[in-house]
């Protein structure tokens, strides 16, 4: 799988001689202007606030020139080679033996040391991109991951669709936005969280299908508020132009702003609040035999084997993806609800957890709000937060069938301890949508039978995939394409039948593989686990 890079360098520093800084610090300063009606201030100045939102990827040196690489992924071992994708060739390693592929243990000593984890990829039609991974079909992105089919993007993750955005999370068709986490179809944003269908919006969460808000809370369809306050047109615009004159001069001066979570005060609820919640906790039940049932089933196309007990291979199943995922905690009113892991989301290390609701609680204290009197500085509206500011995690859309312990469902069938849409059967997958049957993944979609896959689309049958898409019946692949029937490849496309990039003759691929799958299946079986995973066989035998 060969691409071309341009412009993919790293640097420590924002190097402001180049053509994507030059290209990106004109969008800021486009941006800034729709956002704050005039500039700010340069790109480089706001840098490190911008990065605050990024998950902790990793850097690591090619082993072939030293270039400081970019992952997405933060869990390959430290003793592996890893390189940048336009230092990639594709190359068949030597034929094994006999002895050689007598077991899994050997194959991986084989290939050990030819085996190559790939960062800096960039793919499709993709131009100007510096220091990112898994960006593609896009233009002038910069310290930024998965990033897809967009432009103008610096300091993103799991970008889609969208041009103009600085220091965001999690994001679908939207532009002119700063420093917003989860949203979707959002224009003209600044400082928010968990917007949809939403527009010239700042210093607010769970908004849907709104327009015209500053510090609002968990409001629907609502138009020129402030402080949850609907108010009058010719108030509502002046009152917004002191603000946002206040925040811009803040921001002027500090080059930064407090974000979202750290505006939310971290106490507990008013009595006011506490009237408004019914007191009686509603919990989410499940039948886990449809989804034991897809697990079971799941795992027989892969490994030709029965298994019981989904539960007592949970831990296996959460290796490498727990801290993508969310942990489960008390709201504020005494309910279930759940917030991202702080180990992998850096921005949630100041979530206000004693402010976090569920999203039956949060649609009812939708109905707080500020007092006009409340309204006449930033600092004020500070002070005042505390009156109406509740967080909630989750979210829902469509029509959902027996799911539980999930952020976020939309339109799913027997789902738990997840987060997607259309989905089915599926249990321990952080972040996916369109999969069926799928289990212990993260970030993939329109994929089945599918476990242990990282970062991919369009897989069938496959098993312990990495940065993969249109692969079928394949088993340990890293950065690979259009696989067929393969295992224990890497940095390839178009193979079928091949075990560690070397093309085999069916009848013989058949025969070693059937050997493969039994042993992984019976130490799956045996030990609730399988020692190697995608992230460790660069580094050798265990």
């Amino acid at each position: 799988m060969i691409f071309t890079i341009l412009d993919a360098v790293r640097s420590d520093y924002m190097d402001t001689n180049s053509s994507v800084y030059n290209e990106l610090n004109k969008a800021w300063k486009s941006t800034c202007k729709v956002l704050f009606g005039e500039e700010i201030g340069e790109l480089k100045e706001y840098e490190e606030w911008l990065k605050e939102v990024l998950p902790e990827f990793r850097r690591r040196k090619s082993y072939i020139s030293g270039k400081e690489t970019t992952f997405t992924l933060n869990e390959y071992c430290d003793d592996a080679r890893f390189v940048s994708m336009d230092e990639i060739k594709e190359k068949a390693i030597d034929p094994l033996t006999i002895n050689e592929i007598k077991d899994i243990d050997s194959i991986i000593e084989a290939i050990s040391d030819k085996w190559e984890y790939t960062g800096n990829k960039v793919l499709g039609n993709s131009t100007f991109v510096e220091s990112s991974d898994a960006v593609r079909d896009s233009h002038y992105v910069r310290e930024s991951i998965a990033v897809n089919r967009c432009s103008h993007q610096f300091a993103v993750t799991y970008a889609h669709d969208s041009r103009y955005c600085f220091g965001c999370v999690r994001y679908l068709t939207s532009e002119f936005v700063i420093r917003c986490l989860r949203f979707s179809n959002a224009n003209r944003a600044f400082n928010s969280y968990w917007i949809v269908k939403s527009n010239e919006v700042y210093n607010s969460t769970n908004l849907i299908g709104c327009s015209e808000m500053l510090f609002c809370f968990n409001q629907r369809g609502k138009n020129r508020c402030i402080g949850n306050l609907e108010l009058p047109t010719d108030k509502y615009f002046a009152l917004k132009k002191k603000l946002l004159d206040e925040i811009k001069e803040e921001l002027k001066k500090n080059k930064r702003f407090p974000s979202i979570f750290e505006l939310i005060p971290n106490i507990s609820p008013t009595p006011k609040a506490i009237r408004e919640i019914d007191k009686t906790i509603s919990t989410q039940e499940i039948d886990m035999v449809p989804i034991e049932k897809a697990f079971s089933s799941a795992f027989k196309v892969l490994f030709r084997k029965e298994t019981g007990d989904m539960m007592r291979y949970k831990d296996w199943l959460l290796r490498n993806v727990a801290r993508y995922s969310f942990d489960e905690i008390d709201s504020a009113f005494g309910s279930k609800t759940f917030m991202f892991s702080p180990e992998y989301f850096k921005m949630w290390r100041h979530f206000p957890k004693r402010r976090t609701v569920s999203h039956s609680e949060a649609v009812k204290l939708g109905s707080l709000h500020l007092e006009e009197s409340d309204l006449n500085s930033l600092n004020k509206i500070k002070d005042n937060l505390g009156e109406i500011a509740y967080l909630t995690e989750e979210g829902e859309g469509g029509r959902n069938l027996n799911v539980a312990k999930v952020l976020y469902a939309e339109d799913c069938i027997n789902m738990y301890w997840s987060v997607g849409k259309h989905n089915e059967g599926v249990a321990f997958c952080p972040s996916n949508s369109e999969i069926k049957y799928v289990f212990g993944s993260n970030e993939i979609a329109y994929s089945q039978f599918c476990m242990k896959c990282n970062n991919s689309t369009k897989l069938t049958r496959c098993f312990e995939l990495d940065s993969c898409e249109n692969c079928s019946d394949t088993y340990f692949a890293h950065n690979c394409e259009g696989l067929q029937d393969a295992m224990f490849c890497w940095n390839v496309k178009g193979k079928r039948y091949a075990i560690g990039n070397l093309q085999l003759p069916p009848d013989q691929y058949r025969k070693i593989k059937d050997m493969l799958v039994e042993q992984m299946a019976d130490e799956i079986i045996k030990t609730k686990q399988l020692r190697y995973d995608i992230f460790n066989i660069g580094c050798g035998r265990i």
